[in-house]
């Protein structure tokens, strides 16, 4: 394409992006073209309502870089007396309020301002914001709003670590990853203090995803931030109270509404954003709304969906650019303008249980009781009966979605009953039950109260105010002692005197899985009389096995399916009373039973399940694996903090020089007080049993680490071209290594030596079974080999890790 249609494509573009902003392309008196200056000419003008010129725009072609023509586009700004700067090539565009001492560079935009916004940034101009680190947080900086307000370390540690980067680096996006239960939403009042104060901020919108969060966000708002009027959008839109807000409360479902925050916001209304269960708000046509405000962005999340984590980003970029690019766009680390696994500020349950200050969550004790009919499901040949005279097959996911099973249920409940953690008082603790589907959690709540009358609610979407009912239970204003739910109590309920977590579903995700556990990890102090009970543990009563599939069987190391264009595999977000219209889903999740469900025929077992075992485990400091998958980010960082003020270690990294690496590693970095890091937690945490110097250079990013299949591969490479190894034998010693780095039972038969017992595994019977076995001569110098590994040796250290749990 010529040159010159190529800018007038990219003019097109911004043309519509001008129109799309409140611009009128036809009024000379808001925009004028081509103004030739003293030192050259301007393509746009934008003008205020007296006809002064408020913004030059200068327009390049589509495939060049806009920020290029940032020095020109200041001559033309100076000599009309123009505040504002806008690069544009029509596919990107950047902001510069040059006139700020303040602001030495232009920043990236998605949308263009609109005259109202110019306006308003140009009256703040007049009194320019104060850095946030002048406003200094100390652990009373909210007492006068409320004396029994105090802010905890961590919490201050989070909000410095975006003040620094805003202040220091000018950064405007930021992620705060925080395990549910930390006080997120006291920190992010805190937090909006700060920049109002500051007056880095004149008007804040708080995103949540569901109305009742909306309305426990307020309640807590109007203590620290009464002064500021905060509203809920939905309400406030219709009596007029927005205006008079400078926070404002809303959910995404509401601003989608017939997009109206197109029509009732400009791009530049809101200074600050802050993204609630920010895994959620970043996608589709949510990710629209959150793009189209132009201010500084938070977000905060327990469960971040790092779609970039195990993934070669470079060798990706050259093979396949649109998985990368679809990988970057549901990326939570990167759509805050952070390293893959890397957020601004890192608080993890492991952090929150010891903490110096604290503790300030509790672990759960976790009770693995399984039926018969649970125990064959999960099973890979699944539960076998006879149906209408034909044999089907059950997995564990199948069980009261395509049969349903009620003496399993009376069993899980009578199970439930028996166990659950009573408090201070006697009664059965409150709890929360996850059932399968809507139907489900009905069945199980008539079970519950024919066992013990008025003792269980069903709280779901479909139940009738429900959001009152799950308010009333968490407040204890309801005299039942379990809650039934689906997906609805999963994430954002503050019931901090729960004492049992009740899994009767199958967990898959380990978001949900987190989220879940989150509802049970608040500590509480319960006072009967003048005696005061501290809540030390809750109770993860699992049906399901779902403990024991995070813990062994889910796979960290793979990286995230991306969802194809139209694949529903998604988690409903439920509409807000009043809304109209089409269900919302959360993409890069499994749709889950809050979904209506059709009207099928449904086969009933009428056979009978009892519990055929019960283990109960306690969780030690770090928590669980799922868990520990953070305790990589915390490497990481501090790795990169120690690389910084040691000089050596960059230096040994840049030469390759493993010994150096791990020597260093050994005598100045491992074992160190608060995180203890070593290479067996650092092998269990990633799960790749691979050494030290191969985890220091995927941390300073010198190359990727390596998959388990990988190191394996590696190594079988290695033994065989040592021994020149013929082809049947390389796989006698591929099959071992898979397995001994996989199995600790095999690992353990293979460091003792027990090789008889090893080799009746199916996986060598394919091979020839031991008489193939012992027409491998050379065998015991190659297992040897391999024993001396350190694909063998990583594994021990994760195995005996695992075990010291």
């Amino acid at each position: 394409m010529p040159a010159g249609q190529n800018e007038a494509f990219s003019r097109v573009l911004i043309d519509k992006a001008l129109e799309f902003s409140g611009w009128n392309l036809l009024d000379p008196e808001q925009v004028q073209f081509e103004l030739h200056t003293a030192t050259g000419r301007a393509d746009y003008l934008l003008k205020d309502q007296l006809g002064r010129t408020l913004c030059v725009l200068e327009a390049k072609r589509e495939d060049r870089d806009p920020y290029d023509a940032k020095e020109q586009a200041r001559g033309y700004a100076e000599n009309l007396n123009a505040p504002f700067v806008i690069l544009s090539n029509g596919r990107e565009h950047w902001f510069w309020n040059f006139q700020r001492a303040d602001q030495r560079d232009a920043y990236r935009i998605e949308r263009l301002p609109s005259r109202d916004d110019l306006e308003r940034v140009r009256l703040k101009n007049l009194q320019p914001p104060r850095p946030l680190q002048t406003e200094v947080i100390t652990p009373a900086y909210l007492r006068s709003l409320k004396p029994d307000l105090t802010l905890r370390g961590y919490q201050i540690r989070a909000m410095d670590a975006i003040a620094k980067g805003f202040d220091n680096e000018s950064r405007r996006k930021f992620l705060l990853e925080m395990a549910t239960g930390t006080g997120k939403t006291l920190l992010c009042a805190a937090l909006i203090r700060r920049f109002l104060l500051t007056r880095n901020a004149e008007r804040v919108l708080f995103i949540v995803d569901r109305i009742e969060l909306a309305r426990q966000t307020l309640e807590d708002f109007n203590v620290v931030l009464r002064d500021y009027h905060p509203v809920i959008y939905k309400t406030a839109r219709r009596t007029g109270e927005l205006l008079g807000s400078s926070v404002v409360i809303a959910t995404i479902q509401s601003l989608m509404m017939d997009r109206r925050y197109r029509e009732e916001f400009t791009p530049f209304y809101f200074d600050l954003v802050i993204n609630d269960e920010a895994h959620r708000s970043i996608y589709g046509d949510a990710r629209e709304v959150v793009q189209f405000f132009q201010a500084t962005r938070i977000g905060l999340t327990a469960t971040p969906k790092a779609y970039l984590k195990n993934v070669n980003i470079q060798q990706l970029a050259q093979e396949d650019p649109k998985t990368l690019e679809a990988r970057q766009l549901r990326d939570t680390y990167h759509y805050f303008g952070c390293e893959p696994g890397q957020p601004t500020f890192r608080y993890d349950i492991a952090d929150a249980v010891q903490d110096p200050e604290g503790p300030f969550l509790c672990l759960p004790k976790i009770y693995d009781c399984r039926s018969d009919i649970t125990t064959q499901a999960l099973q890979d040949a699944g539960w076998t009966i006879v149906v209408n005279e034909q044999e089907e097959n059950f997995k564990i996911q199948d069980l009261e979605r395509k049969i349903f099973t009620p003496h399993r249920n009376r069993v899980m409940c009578e199970a439930f009953l028996r166990e659950a953690q009573r408090d201070p008082t006697g009664q059965i603790g409150k709890s929360i039950v996850f059932a399968v589907n809507q139907t489900h959690a009905t069945a199980l709540t008539k079970i519950l109260n024919e066992m013990k009358p008025g003792i269980a609610l069903t709280i779901t979407s479909r139940i009738p105010d429900s959001s009152s009912l799950a308010k009333e239970f968490r407040d204890g204003k309801r005299p039942e002692r379990i809650a039934v739910s689906v997906d609805m109590l999963t994430t954002g309920y503050n019931c901090r005197d729960l004492l049992n977590v009740v899994l009767m579903r199958p967990v898959f995700s380990p978001t949900e899985y987190i989220q879940i556990k989150g509802r049970g990890t608040r500590r509480f102090t319960f006072v009967v009389g003048n005696t005061e009970y501290e809540k030390k543990h809750f109770f993860l009563l699992d049906f399901c096995a779902v403990a024991e599939f995070f813990e062994e069987k889910y796979d960290y190391s793979a990286p995230l399916k991306v969802p194809r264009a139209g694949e529903r595999r998604a988690v409903p977000v439920r509409y807000e009373p009043g809304d109209t219209g089409g269900m919302m889903l959360r993409e890069g999740e499994e749709a889950t039973a809050e979904t209506p469900e059709r009207s099928r025929e449904i086969p009933v077992w009428e056979g009978t399940d009892r519990i055929v075992s019960q283990e109960i485990r306690i969780v030690g400091p770090n928590g669980e694996k799922v868990d520990v998958m953070t305790f990589r980010g915390s490497f990481e960082r501090d790795l990169k903090e120690f690389a910084e003020v040691d000089p050596d270690l960059p230096e040994a990294v840049a030469a390759e020089d493993d010994d150096a690496i791990e020597t260093i590693l050994q005598e100045r970095f491992y074992h160190r007080p608060e995180m203890f890091y070593a290479l067996d937690k650092l092998v269990m945490s990633y799960g790749v049993p691979a050494p030290t110097p191969a985890f220091v250079y995927n941390a300073l990013g010198k190359r990727p680490l390596p998959t388990k299949d990988e190191v394996v591969a590696d190594t079988v490479d290695s033994i065989a071209a040592r021994f020149n190894l013929r082809y049947h034998d390389t796989k006698w010693l591929n099959a071992t290594a898979d397995l001994v780095s996989d199995d600790s039972e095999a690992l353990a038969d293979f460091l003792a030596g027990r090789l008889n017992k090893l080799f009746q595994r199916s996986q060598f019977r394919t091979l020839g079974g031991l008489d193939a076995l012992a027409r491998f001569t050379e065998r015991d110098q190659v297992f040897e080999a391999l024993r001396q590994s350190s694909l063998v040796q990583c594994s021990r250290l994760a195995v005996k890790q695992a075990s010291a749990k």
